[in-house]
C-alpha cells in the first residue's frame, strides 16, 4: 500500500461491508447512517462548510431519471448528474457508479478509494425525511450547514458492522457512545484469543466523542492488554481534522498522523479503522466482545434492537469499566475467520435488516420465496444525498424500480433511479 498523502485521503476512507448472504447474482446494495457530530459553523456561509467544502445555497431545481440496463456481471455503469447522462467510469466526471458484481450489486460515489473525485454520501435516510430537504447542504429544520455529514467511500470493519455509537437521539446532531468492548488481535489469521508477548490481543472501548469544550471529533478510548485486565489506560485523541487520519499504537499509547509508524487503530472523526485488510499493511482484526446491558431493547414483534435513549444520554463510562476488565465474560471468536478485517465499502451499501426469507437492504427488499428484488414503495423508501465528483453540486437519489423479464426470472433487466439535482451555484 502506498503511504503518500493522496493515499491517506483515499484508501483510508472506506466503510466496512458486513458479510451478506448470497441471494442472487444482483442482490446487495445498501447503507448505514453515520453521523459526523455537532460542529458549530455558519449555516449558509459562502466561505465553506465545516469540512472545507463550499456551501452550495442553490436548491433542487432539476430532475432526471437514470435507468441502468447494462447488467452483465462484473461490469460497472457510471452516471454524471451534472450532464444527466451516463459517462465513462474510466474518466473523472462520473458521480454515481452502479457496480454489477458477479454476486452482488454495489453503488459507489466518486470519492475515497472508489474514485479521485471530491464526492461523498449523506444517508441512507428515510425518504419521508429526505424529501423535506430543499438544499443538500442545509438542514431543513435548523438551516445548519451539513456538509460535514457527507462521508467518502472508505474501508472499515468491526466498528462499522457493530457501531460504537448512536446518532441524533435527541434531535441535536450529536453522537452517543454505547461503550461496547472490541477485541483487537494483532494476527487475524490466528484463532488465538489469549494475549501473549508474541501476539498481543487488546480490548478497546470508545467512551466519548467530545473534548472538555464540547468540540466533536475527539474520541476518548479506554483499552487494556487482555493479559493485564486490571491495567486500563485512557486517551483522548484529536481526530477532528476532516482530511487526516490519526493512527494509534495500543502498545505504546502513542498516536501519529504518519501511517508508516506502528499502529493498530486509526481515527478520522467518528470513523474507525484497523491496520489490516484494505485499511493497512498489518494483520490487525476486530471482534465485538461485549455490549453493556441496558443500551438496547427489542420491542415485541420487532426484528431490530432499538436504543434506550435515557441510557445513552447518561455518561456510562464509569459503570461500563467492568465490561472492559471482566475478560472472562467476553464473547470471543470461534475461529480465525471470525475476526473482522477491514474491507472496501460505502455508505451507499448498508448491511441488510430483517430475517430470511424477507430482507431489507435499504434501497430495496428481497423475497426469498420468489428470489426477486423490489424497489421499496415511497412510504417506506430510503435514499441518499450524493455530492458530485467536482464537489460543487448534489443530487437526491431514490431507487424507484427493479424490472424483471417475467415473474419467474431471477435476474433483473433494469434498475431505475430518480434524481433531484442541485446544480453548482
Amino acid at each position: 500500500m502506498s503511504h503518500t498523502a493522496q493515499t491517506l485521503n483515499t484508501k483510508r476512507k472506506f466503510m466496512s461491508l458486513k458479510t451478506l448472504p448470497l441471494i442472487t447474482t444482483t442482490s446487495i446494495l445498501s447503507l448505514a447512517l453515520i453521523g459526523c457530530g455537532s460542529d458549530s459553523g455558519s449555516s449558509s456561509s459562502d466561505n465553506g462548510g465545516n469540512d472545507g467544502t463550499p456551501v452550495n445555497t442553490a436548491t433542487f431545481s432539476e430532475s432526471a431519471t437514470w435507468q441502468v440496463t447494462n447488467l452483465t456481471p462484473d461490469t460497472a455503469t457510471c452516471y454524471d448528474f451534472d450532464t444527466q447522462a451516463e459517462s465513462s467510469c474510466d474518466e473523472d466526471s462520473w458521480d454515481l457508479k452502479f457496480d454489477n458484481q458477479a454476486r452482488s450489486v454495489k453503488l459507489w460515489s466518486n470519492s475515497g478509494d472508489s474514485g479521485d473525485g471530491d464526492g461523498g454520501v449523506f444517508g441512507l435516510l428515510d425518504w419521508a425525511d429526505l424529501s423535506r430537504y430543499t438544499n443538500a447542504t442545509l438542514d431543513p429544520d435548523s438551516s445548519r450547514d451539513i456538509t460535514s455529514h457527507y462521508n467518502e467511500d472508505r474501508s472499515g470493519g468491526i466498528f462499522d458492522e457493530e457501531p460504537w455509537f448512536e446518532y441524533n437521539l435527541q434531535d441535536n446532531h450529536q453522537l452517543f457512545p454505547n461503550n461496547r468492548v472490541y477485541l483487537i488481535t494483532t494476527d487475524n489469521s490466528s484463532d488465538m484469543t489469549d494475549s501473549s508477548v508474541q501476539q498481543p490481543i487488546y480490548a478497546v472501548q470508545i467512551t466519548n466523542y467530545y473534548d472538555d469544550a464540547g468540540t466533536s471529533g475527539h474520541p476518548t478510548i479506554r483499552w487494556i492488554d487482555t493479559a493485564l485486565p486490571n491495567t486500563a489506560q485512557t486517551k483522548t485523541i484529536d481526530a477532528s481534522n476532516h482530511e487526516d487520519w490519526v493512527y494509534f499504537d495500543l502498545a505504546t499509547g502513542q498516536s501519529s498522523t504518519d501511517d508508516d509508524s506502528t499502529w493498530h487503530i486509526g481515527f478520522n472523526r467518528n470513523n474507525v479503522i484497523l491496520n489490516g485488510g484494505d485499511s493497512g499493511d498489518s494483520s490487525v482484526g476486530g471482534y465485538l466482545a461485549a455490549t453493556p446491558a441496558g443500551y438496547y431493547t427489542t420491542q415485541e414483534g420487532a426484528d431490530e434492537e432499538e436504543p434506550v435513549v435515557s441510557k445513552f444520554t447518561t455518561d456510562g463510562s464509569a459503570a461500563t469499566l467492568s465490561n472492559l476488565t471482566n475478560t472472562a465474560d467476553y464473547d470471543t471468536p470461534t475461529s480465525a475467520s471470525s475476526w473482522v478485517v477491514d474491507s472496501k465499502g460505502s455508505d451507499l451499501n448498508p448491511a441488510y435488516t430483517g430475517s430470511y426469507p424477507n430482507l431489507d437492504y435499504g434501497w430495496y427488499t428481497y423475497n426469498g420465496m420468489t428470489h426477486q428484488l423490489s424497489a421499496k414503495p415511497i412510504d417506506t423508501a430510503q435514499g441518499a444525498l450524493i455530492r458530485s465528483a467536482e464537489g460543487n453540486s448534489y443530487a437526491r437519489v431514490r431507487l424507484t424500480e427493479i424490472n424483471y423479464p417475467d415473474s419467474t426470472s431471477y435476474t433483473p433487466s433494469s434498475w431505475t433511479f430518480e434524481l433531484d439535482i442541485q446544480p453548482s451555484s
